[in-house]
């Protein structure tokens, strides 16, 4: 299937086997990706967690590293994004999805690579998410993998608990990495050397340079709109394929740092924190796997009882569907260019009132 690698890996974690299905032409014109078909494969798996990449995830399209995570919450079905090239590196190992069921005996890390998907036994339920990311690099052998990966508050189900990228926060507001906890699966290991295949190439390529070219001409200056944080910057980064560097880098000691998620820099600020003890805060929740919403004090939010299910704002739907990063439609993305790349890129019939229709939804 053009714009996405083969597979649906579906890991039953009771039995600690794995079932690789195909991804058929149909569910991906039914369901896009992304959001939307990962609600389409939490029907068909209920009780689950899905992992899923956006129909432009991994692409030349600008932004293309977003990655979705869904699970019912409290009854509630939610969404979670991750992004830094975490949603490629899934894409690109071979499984497009993810679905895990049920419920590991002991904690387990589940491995993806090659098309081979490998739920392995660990020892690292305690161990923070730095120190998970760095075992698991050196175990596997490749500083390049991507990790999704639980701390504390994932570990004790927490309300506050959040899902970290390597050793980055995620916008889990939801507190998915809980659910994670509550399956025993620590971490999730990515590394990618698949392809994608494009139906129509020129033109794949020609839509995705007019939105980038309207993209470049509004984007002034790099960073978080965060008073006083460009001044203990030391560099700015960006995910994968983004022309927007929004993630800010503080220094917090010694060949230590943080790399800043705006929406979580500014809710420590909200709490009365200064914006250096913000990321110097920032660094230790994103350590213990905890979302800085729910309060300043990091240790007290691996405790924290269940919390409302946050809903997608604005457009989040639309883009968490695609895969490509909301934080662009600041700068007025365009919405046809990116309809027209998804046709070429896919061979199917898309139009923008398709779209909408499936991202509703959501």
């Amino acid at each position: 299937m053009e714009l996405y690698t083969d597979l649906i890996a579906v890991v039953d974690l009771d039995a600690g086997e794995v079932e690789e299905v195909d991804i058929e032409e149909d569910f991906i014109e039914k369901n896009i990706g992304g959001a939307c078909a990962n609600n389409a494969l939490l029907s068909q798996y209920p009780d689950s967690v899905i992992l899923g990449t956006g129909v432009l995830t991994g692409t030349l399209f600008p932004g293309s590293a977003l990655g979705v995570v869904t699970a019912k919450k409290n009854g509630t079905v939610c969404h979670s994004a991750f992004n830094w090239f975490s949603g490629p590196e899934l894409k690109l190992s071979g499984f497009s999805f993810v679905v895990l069921k049920g419920k590991a005996e002991n904690p387990v890390y589940l491995w993806l690579h090659d098309e081979i998907a490998d739920i392995e036994s660990t020892d690292l339920w305690g161990k923070n998410t730095w120190e998970t990311t760095a075992y698991l690099r050196e175990e596997l052998g490749e500083n390049r993998i991507q990790t999704l990966v639980i701390g504390e508050g994932g570990e004790k189900k927490s309300g506050a608990a959040l899902l970290v990228n390597n050793y980055w926060g995620t916008d889990d507001r939801n507190g998915l990495a809980a659910v994670l906890g509550e399956k025993n699966v620590k971490a999730v290991a990515m590394r990618g050397m698949g392809e994608v295949e494009i139906s129509e190439p020129e033109e794949f390529i020609s839509a995705a340079e007019e939105v980038l070219t309207g993209l470049k001409s509004k984007i002034q200056k790099k960073g978080a709109p965060v008073e006083g944080l460009e001044a203990i910057t030391q560099r700015f980064d960006a995910c994968f394929n983004c022309p927007y560097a929004c993630r800010n880098f503080v220094e917090t000691g010694e060949n230590e740092g943080v790399v800043i998620f705006e929406r979580h820099l500014k809710d420590l600020m909200a709490h009365g924190l200064d914006v250096k003890k913000a990321a110097e805060t920032l660094q230790t929740c994103y350590q213990l796997g905890v979302n800085p919403k729910y309060g300043k004090d990091p240790n007290a939010l691996t405790t924290m009882g269940s919390q409302p299910a946050q809903p997608l704002e604005d457009k989040e739907g639309w883009y968490y569907t695609l895969g490509v990063c909301p934080i662009l439609d600041q700068f007025g993305i365009d919405e046809e260019a990116a309809v027209r790349a998804i046709t070429a890129g896919t061979g199917l019939e898309i139009s923008a009132d398709t779209l909408d229709d499936i991202v509703s939804r959501l």
